[in-house]
């Protein structure tokens, strides 16, 4: 019986050592994960950012040409009318769901 608790004893401290041993490599790859986390949001920032620069660049060349064809008015007023359309027909949606829900105590 002691020689089984003496060989015991040896694979109790190697049990308590690679436990400490994998929760450090835990800690490790927690670590590196939020770092890779830092470095993915940061590209996903920069593609934004390159993204809305040729939007911008975009539509400087579409103004200048409309302004060379002389269609700059007309299409700036027929894109006005769009949205005031869009605005108004989804005014009107909101307000009868809202009086739908209203009669009908859906909510």
């Amino acid at each position: 019986m002691s020689k089984r608790i003496l060989t015991l004893i040896p694979v109790a401290a190697l049990l308590a050592i690679s436990s400490a041993h994998a929760d450090s490599l835990i800690q490790s790859l927690n670590r590196v994960d939020n770092s890779l986390n830092k470095v993915q949001n940061t590209i996903h920032g920069t593609q934004n950012t390159i993204r809305d620069g040729q939007n911008k660049i975009d539509s400087t060349q579409r103004a200048i040409g409309e302004i060379q064809d002389g269609t700059y008015v007309e299409k700036r007023v027929e894109n006005k009318v769009r949205q005031q359309k869009r605005r108004a027909v989804n005014g009107l949606i909101n307000k009868s769901s809202n009086a739908i829900r209203k009669a009908t105590n859906t909510y």
